[in-house]
C-alpha cells in the first residue's frame, strides 16, 4: 500500500507557484503595451495584487510544509502502524480460525474414543462387580454354614441334656417304682454303715 509523501505533494505545488509567477512576469510586458498611461497604474495595480497574492500563497505555502508536514507525516505513521497491528491481528485471527477448524474437525474421533473407552470401563465395572458379588455369596455361604453348624452344635447338646434328664426321670421313676420298705431300711442301714467307716 503506497503512503502518502508530503514531499512529493509539496515538490507539485513548488512547481505550481513557480510556474504561476512566470506566467505573471512574461504576461507584464504584453500588458503594459496594450493600454494607455491609465492602464499602466491598473497594470502596476494587478502586479501588486498578484505579488501580495504569491506572498500570501508562499507564506501559506511555507506554512503548510513547516507544521503540515511533520503532521502528515505523524498521521501516516499512526495509518502504517494501525495497518501493520490491523494485518497482525487479521493473521492471529486467521490462525485461531485454523486451530478451531482443526480441533473441530478431530471432535468426531474424540467422542467415538471417549465412547470406546467409557464402554471398556463399563466392562470393566461389571466385572469388577461381578467378582465382588461372588466374593460377598461365598462370604454369606460360609458365615450361614458356620451358624448352621453352631446350630447344630447346640441343638445336639440341647437334645443331650434332654435325653439325660428324661434317663435320669425315668430311673428316678424306676427305682421309686421298685423301692419298698424292706429295701429302704436295708439302704439306710448300709448308708449308715458307711458314715460309722468313714468316721473311723
Amino acid at each position: 500500500m503506497k503512503v502518502f509523501s508530503c514531499r512529493s505533494f509539496l515538490g507539485s505545488f513548488g512547481r505550481l507557484i513557480v510556474t504561476a509567477a512566470l506566467l505573471g512576469a512574461f504576461s507584464l510586458p504584453a500588458v503594459a503595451q496594450e493600454g494607455s498611461p491609465g492602464s499602466t497604474s491598473a497594470m502596476l495595480d494587478t502586479v501588486f495584487r498578484w505579488l501580495n497574492f504569491l506572498l500570501v500563497f508562499g507564506a501559506i505555502a511555507y506554512a503548510i510544509v513547516k507544521f503540515g508536514a511533520p503532521y502528515f507525516r505523524g498521521r501516516a505513521g499512526e495509518i502504517a502502524k494501525s495497518i501493520d497491528e490491523a494485518s497482525q491481528s487479521r493473521a492471529a485471527a486467521e490462525r485461531e480460525f485454523q486451530e478451531a477448524v482443526q480441533k473441530l474437525a478431530t471432535v468426531d474421533s474424540k467422542i467415538e474414543e471417549e465412547r470406546r473407552a467409557a464402554v471398556r470401563e463399563s466392562a470393566a465395572d461389571r466385572e469388577r462387580i461381578k467378582a465382588l458379588t461372588l466374593t460377598e455369596i461365598e462370604k454369606i455361604k460360609q458365615a450361614a454354614g458356620a451358624e448352621i453348624a453352631a446350630a447344630e452344635r447346640a441343638g445336639g447338646q440341647e437334645l443331650r441334656a434332654i435325653a439325660a434328664r428324661l434317663a435320669t426321670e425315668r430311673a428316678a421313676a424306676l427305682i421309686r417304682k421298685q423301692m419298698n420298705d424292706a429295701a429302704e431300711e436295708a439302704l439306710f442301714e448300709a448308708f449308715v454303715g458307711e458314715l460309722e467307716r468313714a468316721a473311723t
